[in-house]
């Protein structure tokens, strides 16, 4: 009776013995699955850790600037420098802003209207030489005739007779915003007003709706006004200028 005790009682050691090393066996693997991607995070830490700064932190990770940007396209600006962060405004392309901060990742922060935002860094450029490649692309390259200016008043350009006018554009302009356009109003450098990439013309509204685009000798041209020329002559383009 005493041996058939010691034996279940030996038999119950070693299974317990058995499943106590299994056990410590999942807690080692467990333990050191655990170490490991400890060891990765610490490998990783310092290719990752602006990243993490980046979510908890970002403000401590630009690098000080203060330079004059152009946006290169039209864009938003966020209030956290990520893409699904809230939009603060929508900027047309040729707009200016100032950048503040640089890093190596995709946002950069700028101030805007004395408000401090963010911006893909791939929207906007602080080259001289690549904005003024930018407003040079909207000259009629293709175009071998007279170009409109202020000496010679009148041309016959790709369309037609053009003229120019000089006149305060802001109705114009609040025609064009009621139609949804967002595009930047400037003026080139050779005084002639735009709207984005257009030159901005009147036309007859019957052959060139308002908002479509028609060849000028200055460019592409955007229609936003008309006037009691389009009766007369009804190819006429007017073009805006600030001669």
């Amino acid at each position: 009776m005493t041996i058939e005790i010691n034996f279940k009682t030996l038999l119950l050691v070693i299974i317990m013995t058995i499943g106590l090393f299994y056990s410590f066996s999942d807690k080692m693997e467990l333990k050191q699955s655990v170490e490991s991607d400890e060891n990765i995070i610490e490998l990783l830490s310092k290719e990752q850790q602006s990243i993490a700064d980046r979510i908890l932190y970002f403000e401590n990770e630009f690098e000080t600037v203060n330079k004059k940007a152009v946006l290169t396209e039209k864009t938003v600006l966020y209030s956290r420098p990520f893409s699904n962060s809230g939009i603060l405004f929508e900027l047309p392309k040729y707009e200016e802003i100032t950048l503040i901060g640089e890093n190596s990742f995709d946002y950069w922060k700028v101030v805007y209207q004395d408000k401090e935002c963010y911006i893909n860094k791939n929207s906007i450029t602080t080259d001289k030489e690549v904005v003024k490649a930018m407003k040079d692309a909207t000259y009629n390259h293709n175009w071998k005739g007279k170009v409109l200016n202020a000496y010679l008043g009148v041309v016959t350009g790709p369309n037609g007779k053009e003229t120019y006018y000089n006149l305060n554009m802001n109705g114009v302009l609040a025609i064009m915003r009621r139609m949804g356009n967002t595009d930047k109003y400037w003026i080139r450098d050779d005084g002639v007003k735009m709207l984005g990439d257009y030159v901005m013309v009147a036309a007859n509204l019957d052959l060139y709706p308002r908002g479509s685009l028609v060849e000028c000798s200055l460019g592409i041209g955007i229609v936003c006004d008309t006037g009691g020329f389009a009766k007369r002559n009804p190819t006429q383009l007017d073009i805006a200028v600030n001669w």
